[in-house]
């Protein structure tokens, strides 16, 4: 009973909050430690023997024949050595370094191996080989510091209804790098395209390996956009009439037209194969309002007012012109400079954005604004 109560115990204690699954490819320091001495066995033995021949051949015992082939010898059994330890060691690279420098440097090579190995220990500052580093960038949820900190910036999205991105930028601006870490690990595997800020405010972070963490999660957020554009393209080709199908490629390519992680070639290129799709799923269903709303947000945010303009004059006349399009109609007709159109427009639209009750606090002030008469304005003032 007393032996079975052992592991109970022990499992309860690291059953806790605090505890914390052990990574793997961990490397324990001492069995690291034996490892690199084992590789360097044969080193004093190589010493040894190519000091005793470069002696011998200095003092004319032996000539240089009789040299070379003692110093052949000796590399050749360095060569068998580290191949020997190659089947029981997975990382054998001090054998082989032993081998390569005694070949090219005679007795100051083993005597190299031996300084390089005894710096190896003396200054290694970690013991994780490079996929448990790797890992660390972007470790396992638990229930742990990672789980609280994603909980707590839910919970800061909510109380402040808005995308989370506030808080994640709130994180980011401090001067913990254990949290900023954590943080871009979060916004790697939950990425959306409104995180983008954040992420960018890591890539200028101080800390070099904030910048370089945020550096992967970039290059990773892109290889998993090009993979979904792969999908979604091997989707349409399978079925060329279905909407939905479209609307999702189009989509992808839209979401990351304007987050600025890619280069402004790519974001360009991602915004016309939007555009594209959305018109290609309108063929299919052509009164479809988030079509028609999409495509004009896109001629806006690519400066092309006058097209934007006209396409929203047109949804409007086939009765499509929703308050969300009203919007980016009013964007369009002020940038290019018609001011009583937007005046007008907003004296017939007010109704609707009040009905709708769907649009941004600062809203209700600038239909005020816009929808007053230009001489109450200026009495006003």
């Amino acid at each position: 009973m007393k032996r079975g109560a052992k592991p109970r115990s022990r499992q309860k204690a690291q059953s806790g909050p605090e505890a914390r699954p052990r990574p793997r490819h961990v490397v324990k320091r001492g069995l690291l430690i034996r490892q690199r001495l084992t590789q360097l066995g044969a080193a004093l033995p190589a010493l040894a023997a190519e000091g005793i021949a470069i002696y011998l051949l200095i003092d004319r015992t032996i000539d240089l024949l009789e040299w070379t082939i003692v110093h052949a010898v000796v590399t050749l059994c360095l060569f068998v050595w580290a191949k020997w330890i190659g089947r029981r060691i997975r990382r054998n690279q001090l054998a082989w370094f032993l081998f390569a420098a005694t070949a090219g440097l005679g007795p100051a090579g083993p005597f190299t191996a031996i300084v390089t190995g005894l710096l190896l220990l003396v200054f290694h500052r970690d013991w994780f080989d490079f996929q448990a580093w790797y890992a660390s960038l972007f470790p396992v949820e638990t229930q742990s510091r990672v789980t609280q900190l994603y909980e707590l910036l839910l919970r800061r999205q909510r109380q402040q209804r808005g995308t989370g991105v506030e808080s994640f930028a709130d994180v980011l601006s401090g001067h913990d790098s254990a949290k900023k870490r954590l943080v871009i690990g979060l916004l790697t595997r939950h990425f959306r395209p409104g995180f983008a800020p954040a992420l960018k405010q890591a890539l200028a972070d101080t800390d070099p390996s904030v910048r370089t963490q945020a550096a992967t999660a970039v290059a990773t957020i892109e290889g998993r956009f090009l993979a979904r554009v792969q999908h979604l393209n091997r989707k349409v080709r399978e079925r060329p009439r279905s909407f939905k199908r479209r609307q999702k490629l189009a989509r992808h390519y839209d979401d990351y037209a304007f987050t600025g992680l890619l280069d402004a070639e790519r974001e360009r290129d991602n915004r016309i194969r939007a555009l594209e799709g959305y018109q290609e799923a309108l063929a299919v269903r052509s009164r479809e309002p988030a079509l028609w709303l999409a495509i004009g947000r896109i001629l806006v945010r690519e400066h092309r007012h006058a097209a934007a303009a006209e396409w929203f004059a047109v949804a409007e006349t086939r009765g499509l012109l929703s308050p969300d399009m009203m919007l980016w109609q009013m964007e369009a007709l002020f940038q290019l400079g018609r001011y009583e159109r937007v005046r007008t427009a907003m004296n017939e639209y007010r109704q609707r954005f009040k009905a709708d009750g769907k649009h941004p606090p600062q809203l209700p002030g600038v239909l005020n604004l816009w929808a007053s008469e230009p001489a109450a304005t200026e009495a006003h003032a």
